[in-house]
């Protein structure tokens, strides 16, 4: 399928691997203030949480938080431009409940077929700049004064934030020793990989969303492409 995906020159997502966004690697990242994250304590505004407070993480249940990283980062008004301009997550796009802002260069998890038939794994980090364009995220300034939590924990880890979205906290090492990102649990595409692979995404969905508005007669057609 992903081959196949990648081929298909007329998509209609063609022109999805450029943006005109510089794109930032997964890093540093950070949840704005209002992000809701599954904790002991329910369902919780990000920076509410303190160091000690537990956390429902994708791989390893409920876990501590180690260090609480805070920044305020100042947006100049009505630029939307600007590299580190947040996207806007619409409701529902990624599983979350209520739409959301998350930082560009924010790693999200996400799951799908296609990347475990280019690598062997269906859990992949991306940083969300690739997302743009992905079931209408965009860049979207939710103000020009934005503060940024970020929990980090013993290691690197992913956790839930309102309700679906899964976003990765690196551990502190992680961020001075690339090999610990590299070798650890999570694989972390680079940023061209992921656009790449978004792109592809995009492509797959409009292929099946034009066959369910076009009827049963190619079906035939589409058990052939989805056959491995």
């Amino acid at each position: 399928m992903f081959d196949w995906i990648t081929k298909r020159k007329a998509s209609p997502v063609a022109s999805a691997l450029s943006t005109e966004y510089p794109m930032v690697s997964t890093g540093q990242g950070g949840f704005l203030a209002g992000t809701h994250v599954a904790s002991n304590l329910g369902w919780r505004s990000v920076e509410a949480l303190s160091v000690g407070d537990r956390v429902l993480t994708f791989d390893h249940g409920m876990q501590a938080i180690a260090e609480m990283h805070r920044e305020t980062m100042l947006v100049p008004e009505g630029d939307q431009s600007d590299a580190q301009c947040p996207l806007l997550v619409p409701q529902d796009a990624l599983h979350n409940r209520v739409p959301m802002w998350v930082m560009p260069d924010q790693g999200i998890l996400l799951e799908s077929d296609l990347a475990v038939d280019a690598m062997g794994d269906p859990f992949v980090v991306v940083p969300a700049c690739t997302l743009e364009g992905y079931r209408g995220i965009h860049r979207a300034c939710p103000g020009q004064r934005l503060e940024l939590v970020m929990p980090r924990f013993a290691m690197d880890e992913v956790i839930y934030l309102e309700a679906g979205l899964l976003g990765f906290s690196p551990a502190p090492s992680s961020l001075l020793d690339a090999a610990a990102t590299e070798d650890g649990l999570y694989r972390i595409l680079h940023q061209d990989a992921a656009r790449e692979l978004i792109a592809n995404m995009m492509a797959e969905e409009a292929f099946w969303a034009a066959d369910v508005s076009s009827g049963p007669g190619i079906s035939g057609e589409v058990q052939f492409v989805s056959a491995r």
